[in-house]
């Protein structure tokens, strides 16, 4: 598995101002109190970035869209928390 940090995705599709914001004020939270350096699966900061980006790539799955390569790539290096139910 890539331990190189995750990107921050450019697309907001699906993503609200309130949203964003928040986004932003919750990362920013992160890197200044957040823990040490920790591996890409156990850290908050990554799992932030990776919540946005599968955010994204569901709304545009919904939207009949194709999402760019740097957000499916984002998506796809993190596993869901929970398994979506069928």
């Amino acid at each position: 598995m890539d331990e190189s940090p995750l990107p921050i995705i450019e697309d907001t599709t699906g993503l609200g101002l309130g949203y964003r914001a928040l986004w932003r004020l919750k990362y920013l939270g992160l890197s200044i109190f957040g823990p040490a350096e920790r591996n890409l699966k156990d850290s908050p900061r990554e799992r932030h970035k990776w919540d946005r980006a599968y955010k994204v790539l569901k709304a545009h799955e919904a939207a009949g869209t194709q999402a760019d390569e740097l957000t499916v790539y984002t998506a796809s290096r993190m596993e869901p928390r929970r398994r979506p139910q069928q």
